[in-house]
């Protein structure tokens, strides 16, 4: 790679052309629209999940504000949920949602993306209802 990159003929690897190509359409459709406007609808589809997990009376394992990402909430479930529990019903209901990576509280929360394509080409935030069928089980 260092004579790759010092432009000396060296032979590094061959890069997948699949991958190129995956590269050249993801930051097409990255690209397409300003940034600004990509990362302000992240921010407003952050904000209406964080305000549906409130309304659920759920808490926020970053539970600053400053402290929160616009691509990932995780949420703590009641005592009385795990997410062992609730993730396979999220899951049959077509909602996909994760467990919990902090060793210590692993078992007591779990995490829902909200990020690309699901954010910036779903123009009624539909993954909203995933909330809704939380509140159903």
């Amino acid at each position: 790679m260092k004579n790759y990159e010092a432009k000396k003929a060296s032979y590094f690897a061959t890069p997948s052309p699949q991958l190129v190509r995956a590269l050249h359409t993801a930051l097409t459709q990255i690209l397409d629209k300003p940034l600004a406007e990509r990362f302000a609808r992240h921010r407003e589809a952050s904000d209406r999940i964080k305000k549906a997990v409130a309304e659920l009376g759920l808490q926020q394992v970053a539970a600053n504000p400053d402290d929160q990402a616009h691509g990932m909430t995780a949420m703590y479930l009641p005592e009385s949920v795990k997410p062992t529990d609730i993730l396979p019903i999220l899951g049959k209901k077509g909602v996909v949602f994760a467990g919990g990576i902090h060793k210590e509280i692993a078992s007591r929360y779990i995490r829902f993306g909200h990020m690309g394509v699901s954010v910036v080409s779903c123009a009624s935030f539909a993954f909203i209802d995933s909330f809704e069928i939380y509140r159903l089980t």
